[in-house]
C-alpha cells in the first residue's frame, strides 16, 4: 500500500494519505514516520484519507491494536488529538466506524468517520485553502 504524510503546520494538519491495498505493518510505519519527523506536532489534527483505498487486508485483531496504540500514545503525552477519517466507500467507511467504537469514549481522542470532505473540513475546523488543496490530491502527491 502506497502511502504519504504531509505536515501541514499553516492550517495545524497532518494529512496522511493512503491508497492501493491497506496492511497494518504500512500504517504502523507510516505513522512512526509522522512522529519521528523534525517538524511533528502533537496538537495538530490528523486526517487519514482513504479516498484511494482499494481493499483492506486488516483483519478485526489489527484494527484493535491500532486503537490500543493510538490510545497508549496519547494517554502517554497528554495532548487532546482531533481526528478525521475520510473513508467514500463502505468498507472503508465501517472499518472507520469499527475504529472509533473500538477508542471509546476517551477525552484525549476526538475522532469521527466521514464519507465527504466537506464533513471533514468542518469537523476539523479547515479554511478554504486547506479544502482546495486537500480536494485537488492525487496519489503520489508530494
Amino acid at each position: 500500500m502506497p502511502t504519504e504524510s504531509l505536515i501541514l503546520p499553516e492550517y495545524r494538519l497532518i494529512w496522511q494519505r493512503y491508497w492501493g491495498s491497506l496492511l497494518r505493518c504500512e500504517i504502523f510505519a507510516t505513522r512512526d514516520r509522522v512522529h519521528n519527523a523534525p517538524d511533528y506536532d502533537p496538537s495538530f489534527h490528523v486526517l487519514q484519507d482513504f479516498r484511494g483505498t482499494e481493499e483492506t487486508e486488516l483483519t478485526h485483531s489489527e484494527v484493535i491494536l491500532l486503537a490500543e496504540s493510538m490510545k497508549a500514545h496519547r494517554q502517554e503525552i497528554g495532548i487532546p488529538l482531533r481526528l478525521a477519517l475520510l473513508a467514500p466507500d463502505d468498507l472503508g467507511f465501517g472499518m472507520g466506524r469499527m475504529f472509533m467504537t473500538l477508542l471509546g469514549d476517551n477525552p484525549l481522542i476526538h475522532t469521527a468517520t466521514f464519507r465527504t470532505l466537506d464533513e471533514v473540513v468542518a469537523f476539523l475546523d479547515l479554511p478554504e485553502a486547506a479544502h482546495r488543496r486537500i480536494g485537488q490530491a492525487t496519489p503520489g502527491f508530494s
